[in-house]
């Protein structure tokens, strides 16, 4: 009794917890140095602005669509000029008479999207100022990619600011930019985290061999690099929605077999499987398809996923201390059963969250 109050309260707690989920803004920079000619285009993920302005509803039918959002263009490039500021030799440049467009992205979401030119600027007097949606997720974050190589960054709640430079990123700067970007990436996804936490529980409770462990990791991490390069080089982008549903789902199914003792189920396959599809949740959280030349490119797409497969290794090493120590202890199956029912009961709000239920 004791143990299925525990799981009703942990299950009801749960109600309140996110995966991050993908809403991630994109700021292109071209600057032609011959003309000094600077353009900027800025897209807004919608969904966020959807759940600052639910108003825009206007049939209450719990969908905003492009109707909707034009309807209301005006609030929300107020609230979007609002927070992020670009400046030159110390002087606001304006963004007001900005050419403004709801359109549909590449990778199947909705943008509102800024652009802008501007002439007679010089790229190592551009500074930008972001601050965008931080109210609302404190893992937000700019993706930036400046023409000509000179720069790819990520713009987030702990760096607001960015001063550009007419001289080239480095290939080593730009591997340490996006290995950085994959390891908190990592660090950030409760879902992905919940999901590598129910492929160690197996080991665990039928106190398997750590090569076993190894084997499994490695399947895993194989399958998600392989969506992740199909992905990145453009050769094919799933529908976001769909994904991250189906990342939900498949945190329900490995808990619902180790919950009914299944262990044997999570095997190579359907490991491998589940695998190929968070491939391309990683894909998706970073765009560096925007990456023109095929070496910027590589080492971009490269960095990022050596920066996942780092964030994986601590956290599993960060794992495997506690459970390590319930191997042998008397109330094993009891901790796994309320490990494994919490971990349903999130991925099954986040699900429905993902789908558009609740």
């Amino acid at each position: 009794m004791l143990l299925l109050k525990q799981i009703l309260l942990l299950s009801i707690l749960s109600l309140s917890l996110y995966a991050h989920e993908l809403k991630e803004n994109y700021l292109q920079v071209d600057y032609n140095q011959t003309t000094d000619t600077l353009n900027i285009n800025l897209e807004v993920e919608t969904r966020l602005l959807e759940e600052k302005y639910p108003f825009m509803d206007e049939n209450k039918n719990e969908i905003i669509s492009h109707k909707e959002l034009r309807n209301h263009q005006t609030t929300l490039s107020k609230y979007v000029m609002k927070h992020i500021s670009f400046y030159s030799n110390g002087e606001k440049l304006p963004l007001e008479d900005a050419n403004i467009s709801i359109t549909r992205g590449d990778n199947f979401q909705t943008y509102m999207q800024i652009n802008k030119s501007y002439q007679g600027i010089s790229l190592d007097d551009l500074k930008v100022k972001y601050d965008m949606f931080f109210e609302l997720e404190d893992t937000h974050k700019l993706l930036v990619h400046i023409n000509e190589n000179k720069g790819d960054l990520v713009l987030s709640k702990h760096l607001q600011h960015y001063t550009f430079s007419s001289s080239a990123m480095s290939q080593f700067e730009r591997l340490r930019v996006f290995v950085k970007e994959g390891i908190v990436h990592i660090l950030d996804g409760l879902d992905h985290l919940l999901f590598i936490l129910m492929l160690l529980i197996p080991v665990i409770a039928l106190k398997g061999s750590y090569l076993h462990l190894l084997k499994i990791i490695t399947v895993f991490a194989l399958a998600h690099s392989i969506t992740l390069f199909i992905s990145g080089f453009g050769l094919y982008t799933p529908n976001i929605a769909f994904v991250e549903s189906f990342i939900a789902l498949s945190i329900f199914v490995v808990a619902s077999l180790n919950y009914f003792k299944l262990y044997s189920h999570v095997n190579y396959k359907i490991v491998f499987f589940f695998g190929l599809m968070h491939g391309f949740g990683f894909a998706n959280v970073l765009t560096v398809g925007q990456v023109s030349d095929t070496t910027s490119f590589l080492v971009a797409l490269f960095g990022f996923n050596i920066g996942v497969e780092l964030g994986q290794i601590f956290m599993i090493l960060v794992y495997m201390v506690p459970l390590y120590f319930i191997r042998d202890y008397k109330y094993k199956e009891q901790i796994i059963k309320v490990l494994t029912s919490l971990t349903a009961v999130v991925s099954v709000v986040w699900f429905l969250q993902r789908v558009g239920l609740i």
